[in-house]
C-alpha cells in the first residue's frame, strides 16, 4: 500500500505534463457527454454546450481542487516562485551579478578560512587516538619556559609514571647522508624505541624499532620517509636490508613509513635508534601516549610529582626544575591560533557587511516593487505567499553566491598551499582540503545569509497598505527606511573594526621592520651544517678553521666566521653561568642564559660590535687559559655597574662540569630568537676551546651573497668531501623569513580591512542615492519655498554623516572589547592605539563624505517646477 502511494506520488511530480494531459480529458469528457446529453434533448450545440458548463460549474476551481488532492501543491508553488525569480533576475543582470559577486567574495572568503580551521586546528592528527598524544616538557625555575629534556628524567618518568601506557623521546637533527652524487644532509630524528608504537603507526615495508629495549650502543639501522624511499631507491619493494651511509656509518634500512607520515613540525626523511646516554644535557622532546581515561589535568599532576621527586634526588642538576605535559594538537598549532581565530573572526564581518549590502540592495529593489506586491495582495494572494517569494529569492541569489564562493574558496585553498613558502611554518597546511564539513559550512553560510539579508525585505512587504500601494502617485518615503538606515551603520561598524584591525596590525609590523637586529645581515652567505663525527672534538675545531682559511682566501669574501646556532633559527643553546669570586648558588637559582660558540671573525662578519675589551684570536684555543665573551645583558645581569672584563665565570658546559672561563669581551646586544624577540643574556665561548657538533658558516661578501654558493661549497668538499650541508641561504633572507608569517597576517588583514571600507562606502552611497530618490518630491517642495541649494547639499551630506559618527561608537565599542585579545598580536603597539583609531576614523569620515557627495550634488540640481508638475 505504501509503495503504491510512493509511486503514485512519484508519478504526480515526475510525469506532471501527462497528469494534466489526463485531467483536462477526463473534464473535457465530462462536459461532453453532457453537451451530447443536451443535444440528444433537442437543442442546439452550441446552447448544449453552454448548458453542459453551467451545470458544471467552474471547470478551473475543479482542476485546481484536484491538483490539490495530488499533494505536492506547496512544492509546485515553490518551483512556480523560483521560475518566476529566476526570470525576475534575468532580466536585471546588473543587479543580479552584483548581488552574486558580493556574496560569492564574502562566502568564498568565509569558505577559505574555515577550511584552514578545520584543518589546522579542528580535525584530529593523522595518528591513532591522536587525542591521546602529549608532548613533555621540562620547566624552568626562573621563565617556566617549556624546555627540553635531559635523558635521565626521561628515563626516570618512563619506568614512574601511571598516567602514560608508553612514551619516546627523540631528538631532530640534519643526518650526513653520502651517496653517489657526495655528501648530502636530510632532516632526520634519533628516536627511542618506542617512537612508533607511540605514534600508533605501522610502517608500509618492514618493521620498526623494537620496542622495550634502550641500547646503550645504537644498532645501525634506519627507518625510511616514503619520500625518502621514493628519492632514494625509486620505490622499489625490496629496499628492507639494503645499506646507506649515515654520518659516516652504513646503517641497514629496516622499514618504510607510510606516505604522509611525519611528526607536526618534524619534517624527517630519516629515523635511527637513539643511545641511552645519561648526561646532564638537555636537547631532547618527549612525546607520550595517555593511557585511556586518564585526563590531561591528571598526567599534568603527575608530572609535576615526577620532576619533584627527580629534583630531590639529583638538586645539583634539577632543583627547582617542574614537568609539564602539553596536548601533541595543541602544541602543533598553539602558534596559529590566535590568528586563524582572527581572521574567522574578519570573515564573518566581512560577510555580515556583504549581507547587509545586498539586504539594502533587496529592500530597494522591494520598494521598487509596491505596485507589483499591492495588485497580488489586492487579487488576492496573501502575503506570506509574498514573504516566500521574497525569501526564495534571496535564497536562489545565496545559493548562486555559495557556488561562486565554493570555487572562490576551492582556488585560493590551492593557490595558499602552492604559493606559501616553507618559511612560514604553518602547521598542517597540506591537510587543507575543500572536504565534506567545509562543503557543509559553506552550505550552512549560505542558508543564513539568504535569511540575514533576504528577512528585512520579507518583513517589509508585510506592512503594505494595499490602497496606498495601488495609487500611482504615492511615493514610499519611510517605508523600510528605519531598516536600511541600521543596516547601513552595522556596516560602517564592522568596517571600523576590521579597517582599525588592519591599521593596528600594518603598524605593529612596520615597527617589526624598523627594529635594530643588533648585526648587519645584508651580503652575507650562510651555510648550516651537523659536523661529521670524529674520534676527537678538536678535529671538529680543526676542520672548521680549514674551512674558514680557504674560504678567507676567496675573491669577493671581506670576512667569515662561524657560530654553532645561527640568529633567526628561532633556538639557541643554552645553560648556567654564574660569578667565580662568589659562593656558589643554589642549583635552583642559578644565572644563566643563551650560549653561543663561535670562532675568530664570527663578530667581524656579522658587523657586531665589541663594546668592551677583545673579541676571540687564533691564541685562544685547546690548551690555552678557557676565556668567554658576554653580551651586555648577561654582563649586566652578572656586573651590574661593573667592568666584566678580567672577570671569572663557572659555566655548566661540557658534560656537566663547570669550567673557569676568564671575560675578555663584551659584544652588543642582538636579536638572536627572532625580531620581536628581545636579547636574552648570551655567553660566547670559542669553537676551538669548546668544540660544538653543530657550525654555521658566516661570510661577508663585497657584492651578492648568492654569487659564491658554488665557491663556498667547493672549499668545504675540498676540506672534507663527505661533508653535506642541511641549508645555504643569504642572512638577510633568514631575517626577512622571521617575520614572514606577521607580514602575510598584515596584508591579509588590510586587504579585508579595505574591502570592509569599500562596502560600507558602496552600502552607505546606495542609501544615501536611494533616500534622494525617495524624496525628490519633498526636495522639490523645498527648493520651491525657498530652500537653498546649499542646504539642500548639508541636509543630504549631514544625513549620510550622522549615520556614520552612529557607527563609529559602535564600531568603537567593538574595537575596546577585542583589545585583549590583539594584544597577543601586536608588537610594541597598543591596541586602542590613539593614532591609528583617529586616523581609521578620519579615512572613515572622508570616505563617507565622498560616497554622500554625489547623491547630495544630484538633490541639488532638482527641477522644482518638473518635480511638482509630474506629481
Amino acid at each position: 500500500m505504501a509503495r503504491n502511494s510512493l509511486r503514485l506520488l512519484l508519478r504526480r511530480f515526475f510525469q506532471r505534463r501527462e497528469l494534466e494531459r489526463e485531467l483536462n480529458d477526463e473534464l473535457a469528457s465530462h462536459i461532453a457527454i453532457e453537451t451530447a446529453r443536451h443535444i440528444q434533448d433537442g437543442e442546439s450545440p452550441e446552447a448544449a454546450r453552454q448548458i453542459a458548463l453551467r451545470e458544471f460549474g467552474n471547470v478551473g476551481l475543479v482542476a485546481e481542487v484536484t491538483r490539490d488532492q495530488w499533494g505536492l501543491g506547496w512544492l509546485e508553488q515553490a518551483f512556480a516562485d523560483l521560475r518566476y525569480s529566476v526570470r525576475s533576475f534575468l532580466r536585471a543582470p546588473l543587479f543580479s551579478a552584483i548581488v552574486v559577486i558580493t556574496l560569492g567574495l564574502g562566502i568564498g572568503s568565509s569558505t577559505t578560512i574555515f577550511s584552514l580551521l578545520d584543518g589546522i586546528l579542528l580535525r584530529a592528527l593523522p595518528f591513532s587516538n591522536s587525542n591521546q598524544l602529549t608532548v613533555l616538557w621540562e620547566l624552568p625555575p626562573q621563565t617556566r619556559k617549556p624546555n627540553v629534556v635531559n635523558l635521565s628524567n626521561f628515563v626516570a618518568w618512563r619506568e614512574r609514571n601511571h598516567s602514560f601506557q608508553s612514551m619516546a623521546a627523540f631528538l631532530a637533527s640534519p643526518m650526513n647522508l653520502l651517496g653517489d652524487r657526495g655528501g648530502e644532509q636530510v632532516p632526520g630524528l634519533s628516536v627511542t624505541a618506542d617512537f612508533f608504537e607511540t605514534l600508533g603507526t605501522q610502517p608500509l615495508l618492514g618493521r620498526t624499532f623494537r620496542p622495550g629495549e634502550y641500547w646503550t650502543s645504537e644498532p645501525r639501522e634506519v627507518v625510511l620517509s616514503y619520500g625518502a624511499w621514493q628519492r632514494l631507491f625509486g620505490g622499489r619493494p625490496d629496499v628492507v636490508g639494503k645499506k646507506i651511509s649515515i654520518d659516516a656509518s652504513h646503517h641497514e634500512v629496516i622499514g618504510v613509513m607510510p606516505s604522509g607520515f611525519s611528526l607536526p613540525n618534524h619534517k624527517a626523511e630519516l629515523y635511527v635508534p637513539q643511545a641511552i646516554e645519561i648526561n646532564e644535557g638537555r636537547n631532547y622532546t618527549v612525546i607520550a601516549r595517555l593511557r585511556p581515561g586518564v585526563s590531561p589535568d591528571a598526567a599534568n599532576a603527575e608530572m609535576a610529582a615526577l620532576a619533584a621527586q627527580t629534583a630531590r634526588e639529583k638538586v645539583h642538576m634539577d632543583a627547582g626544575w617542574s614537568a609539564i605535559a602539553v596536548p601533541l594538537l595543541e602544541q602543533t598549532v598553539g602558534s596559529v591560533r590566535p590568528i586563524l581565530l582572527l581572521l574567522f573572526a574578519a570573515v564573518g564581518l566581512m560577510l555580515l557587511l556583504a549581507c547587509a549590502n545586498v539586504a539594502n540592495l533587496l529592500m530597494m529593489r522591494a520598494s521598487g516593487r509596491v505596485r507589483e506586491f499591492s495588485v497580488r495582495l489586492a487579487l488576492g494572494a496573501s502575503r506570506h505567499r509574498i514573504v516566500r517569494q521574497l525569501l526564495i529569492e534571496s535564497l536562489l541569489l545565496a545559493m548562486c553566491g555559495g557556488l561562486l564562493g565554493v570555487i572562490v574558496g576551492g582556488i585560493a585553498i590551492q593557490f595558499l598551499k602552492t604559493s606559501l613558502p616553507e618559511s612560514l611554518h604553518i602547521p598542517r597546511l597540506n591537510e587543507v582540503t575543500l572536504n565534506w564539513a567545509v562543503l557543509l559550512y559553506s552550505t550552512g553560510t549560505s542558508i543564513l545569509s539568504a535569511l540575514i539579508f533576504g528577512l528585512a525585505p520579507a518583513l517589509q512587504s508585510l506592512k503594505r497598505n494595499v490602497s496606498q500601494g495601488l495609487h500611482e502617485a504615492t511615493r514610499s518615503v519611510t517605508s523600510g527606511r528605519k531598516v536600511r538606515r541600521v543596516l547601513v551603520i552595522a556596516e560602517i561598524a564592522f568596517a571600523l573594526v576590521l579597517v582599525s584591525t588592519a591599521g593596528l596590525m600594518v603598524r605593529s609590523f612596520i615597527r617589526l621592520t624598523s627594529v635594530d637586529t643588533g648585526f648587519h645581515a645584508e651580503n652575507v652567505l650562510t651555510a648550516r651544517m651537523l659536523l661529521l663525527p670524529v674520534q676527537k672534538e678538536e678535529y671538529r675545531a680543526e676542520t672548521v678553521r680549514q674551512m674558514l682559511d680557504r674560504i678567507r682566501a676567496l675573491p669577493g669574501v671581506v670576512r667569515a666566521g662561524s657560530i654553532g646556532i645561527l640568529p633567526m633559527e628561532g633556538t639557541n643553546s643554552g645553560t648556567a653561568y654564574y660569578r667565580a669570586d662568589r659562593p656558589d648558588p643554589a642549583p635552583n637559582a642559578r644565572p644563566g642564559g643563551d650560549v653561543s660558540i663561535i670562532t675568530p671573525g664570527y663578530f667581524e662578519a656579522m658587523r657586531i660590535p665589541m663594546i668592551h675589551g677583545r673579541a676571540f684570536d687564533v691564541e685562544d684555543r685547546v690548551g690555552s687559559p678557557p676565556v668567554a665573551i658576554l653580551n651586555q645583558s648577561a654582563a649586566q645581569m652578572l656586573f651590574p655597574d661593573e667592568d666584566a672584563v678580567g672577570k671569572r665565570l663557572r659555566v655548566q658546559w661540557g658534560g656537566g662540569g663547570t669550567p673557569l672561563v676568564e671575560v675578555v669581551g663584551v659584544a652588543a646586544d642582538i636579536r638572536h630568537d627572532g625580531v620581536s624577540t628581545p636579547p636574552d643574556p648570551c655567553l660566547f665561548m670559542p669553537n676551538d676551546q669548546q668544540p660544538f657538533p653543530f657550525t654555521s658558516l658566516v661570510v661577508r661578501t663585497t657584492g651578492n651573497p648568492a654569487n659564491l654558493e658554488n665557491e663556498l661549497r667547493e672549499q668545504i668538499r675540498a676540506v672534507d668531501s663527505d661533508q653535506g650541508i642541511a641549508t645555504m641561504e643569504p642572512l638577510q633572507q633568514m631575517v626577512s623569513d622571521s617575520i614572514a608569517r606577521p607580514r602575510l597576517e598584515t596584508v591579509v588583514l588590510a586587504a579585508f580591512g579595505v574591502i570592509a571600507l569599500g562596502l560600507a562606502c558602496i552600502g552607505l552611497y546606495g542609501l544615501i542615492a536611494f533616500s534622494v530618490a525617495q524624496r525628490i518630491r519633498e526636495i522639490g517642495i523645498r527648493v520651491a519655498l525657498g530652500a537653498s541649494k546649499a542646504g539642500i547639499f548639508r541636509m543630504i551630506l549631514g544625513d549620510g554623516l550622522r549615520l556614520t559618527v552612529v557607527g563609529v561608537l559602535l564600531g568603537l565599542a567593538g574595537v575596546v572589547s577585542s583589545t585583549r585579545f590583539l594584544r597577543s598580536l601586536l608588537y610594541e603597539v597598543n591596541p586602542l592605539d590613539p593614532a591609528t583609531l583617529v586616523s581609521v576614523i578620519c579615512i572613515l569620515l572622508v570616505v563617507s563624505a565622498a560616497a554622500c557627495y554625489i547623491p547630495a550634488l544630484r538633490a541639488t540640481n532638482a527641477d522644482p517646477a518638473s518635480i511638482l508638475r509630474e506629481e
